[in-house]
């Protein structure tokens, strides 16, 4: 079977959101509600270089503050989406799927990402939150060991903070 011929520069699309609402401890004797917000992603990439393991973050100074998944946040207010700054930023490292022979070439694959927004800390996200129905969007993009950034994804629109 003939592999795939993908760029080396990683490539992704979006494939799906999605929210889960629970009830949890506030760590002050009540409840809250937290929003658990699972984006979904398809990528490729033709060396395969996506990833990367503890040793080599140790083994090389470049890696220190290496991270492969980015997401920014959009916050609709009057009608547009507003970019909503977060420290630290979401997103990180994520271990994609490689190649089960180890050795460079192309992969392909889908991978989820969660992040949680809790209802009593609101406030503390941003001063643009409000404390009921927010909209938000995702911009996400992935790099790999070269350093080489992927094309930017815009996820579907997701309600926070519902009643």
């Amino acid at each position: 079977m003939k592999e795939p011929e993908f760029s080396t520069t990683p490539a992704i699309s979006f494939q799906s959101i999605q929210k889960i609402t629970k009830t949890s401890n506030d760590g002050f004797g009540g409840k809250t509600k937290i929003d658990s917000i699972i984006m979904s992603i398809r990528f490729e990439d033709g060396d395969g270089d996506l990833g990367i393991t503890a040793a080599e973050m140790k083994a090389n100074a470049k890696y220190k503050d290496f991270r492969n998944f980015e997401v920014d946040v959009l916050l609709k207010k009057n009608g547009k989406y507003v970019p909503v700054l977060f420290s630290p930023k979401i997103g990180g490292l994520i271990n994609f799927q490689l190649r089960p022979d180890q050795k460079p070439g192309p992969i392909e694959g889908s991978i989820s990402y969660s992040t949680q927004f809790v209802y009593a800390f609101y406030k503390g996200y941003s001063p643009l939150f409000t404390e009921f129905n927010d909209t938000l969007k995702f911009q996400i993009y992935i790099k790999d060991k070269a350093f080489q950034q992927s094309n930017t994804i815009e996820t579907e629109p997701v309600i926070i903070f519902q009643k």
